[in-house]
């Protein structure tokens, strides 16, 4: 994997530039969204830029669709960059818009839903560069309620 140090040049990475891989639930047609890990080399429409100790998914629900409750392995900083989405960490709901963040603990039930009328854009920003997210159902085109995405997934 290729680590951009400190001594490179830097590298500009677009966010948001990408088709991104449509995900979903079967059986609920609002349990979808669009995603990407733009850091993570090897993954869909991950760019050549890397972090040593750092991950980020880009998340685009169109408004009424959600990310399915899961939980994940490290903590997560959720960052919206546009929209409205209402996030539920553990049995707290509220109400996030562009600009505003929440921190999501390692391992709580978290889900967001797009409350908005325009497409949701999210930053998922966490501090590892491998992570397993473990959902209540499967999510296609995985085939599977847990994935793991990193430099070691195909190892496991």
């Amino acid at each position: 994997m290729a680590v951009q140090s400190r001594d490179e040049d830097l590298q500009p990475v677009r966010l948001y530039q990408f088709e991104g891989t449509d995900v979903w639930q079967e059986g609920d047609d609002h349990a979808r969204l669009r995603g990407y890990f733009p850091l993570s080399p090897g993954t869909p429409q991950a760019s050549g830029v890397s972090g040593e100790d750092l991950m980020v998914v880009c998340i685009e629900l169109e408004p009424g669709n959600y990310l399915p409750t899961h939980r994940d392995s490290n903590e997560e900083l959720l960052h919206v960059t546009a929209g409205t989405v209402e996030a539920t960490v553990g049995s707290a709901t509220t109400e996030l818009s562009a600009g505003e963040i929440a921190l999501v603990p390692v391992e709580a039930p978290h889900s967001i839903r797009n409350i908005g009328d325009e497409t949701a854009h999210i930053l998922g920003i966490f501090p590892n560069d491998e992570l397993t997210a473990t959902f209540e159902k499967p999510m296609e085109p995985f085939g599977t309620a847990v994935i793991t995405i990193g430099p070691d997934a195909d190892s496991e």
